[in-house]
């Protein structure tokens, strides 16, 4: 099993993973938004290490993040399995809250990047309803192709949003920020998956009591029993980390 030690992180399976609270991983968010240069935030959980296992571009570009933080609950049961130091987890659509928090109380913005057509309108529209001092520069779904990157881009850039929510899902959200993040025009750029259509309201967060118990895929197999293929990703991802005998520190 190729999980490094390191004095702030640790790497499974080849994938770097910040050793943060939420409360350091807010506190990290908010001073990239009072910087200058781009900061990518990243949020991986057990699917995105698997898939880097299949894809050396998408493991590259994960490392590379800013802040990287332990989504999934299986990376917390993988650093307690193998007696890392990882403290707890950070969900990314509570990472995503806080800076909607840090946004409102100081009069930042943001721009929202993802979902179906007229998804990040709808969430946009429940954002400001919650949140009401701060600014959103504006919305764009994520159905393109790759001839209107560039008008994107564009698009963003003129808004100059002080962070920027990416919700195409991954990989493709992680590659689209390191692709262009030399010319992002914004203090962060953050890969944040279906948080944009649970605030649209177009999909549903897992009851506390879910959360809480780390069991938040159960909800949504339960929900959609179609998701079958993907949440078997979950186990085998808990397999290779218990029959994983080697730790290099």
């Amino acid at each position: 099993m190729e999980i490094f030690k390191g004095t702030n992180y640790v790497k499974i399976f080849g994938v770097k993973i910040d050793k943060v609270t939420m409360e350091d991983a807010n506190k990290r968010l908010v001073s990239y938004m009072q910087g200058e240069d781009l900061k990518m935030v990243f949020t991986p959980n057990p699917e995105f290490i698997m898939k880097a296992q299949e894809d050396a571009d998408f493991k590259a570009i994960l490392c590379q993040g800013d802040l990287v933080v332990p989504d999934g609950i299986g990376i917390i049961k993988a650093s307690k399995i193998h007696h890392l130091d990882l403290p707890e987890r950070v969900p990314g659509i509570e990472l995503m809250e806080k800076a909607l928090e840090y946004c409102n109380r100081s009069k930042k913005s943001l721009f929202l990047f993802g979902g179906k057509p007229g998804v990040p309108e709808a969430a946009a529209k429940k954002i400001l309803e919650k949140y009401p001092n701060l600014v959103i520069k504006g919305t764009q779904d994520g159905y393109f192709e790759e001839k209107d990157e560039l008008r994107i881009l564009d698009k963003i850039n003129e808004a100059k949003p002080d962070i920027l929510f990416v919700g195409l899902g991954a990989p493709k959200q992680e590659k689209w920020i390191y692709k262009h993040r030399k010319i992002i025009n914004s203090k962060v750029a953050m890969g944040v998956g279906g948080a944009i259509d649970v605030w649209a309201g177009t999909s549903k967060r897992a009851p506390k009591i879910f959360i809480k118990l780390g069991m938040e895929w159960l909800y949504r197999l339960l929900k959609q029993p179609t998701r079958i293929g993907r949440m078997m990703i979950l186990p085998q991802f808990m397999i290779k980390v218990i029959f994983s005998k080697t730790i290099d520190g």
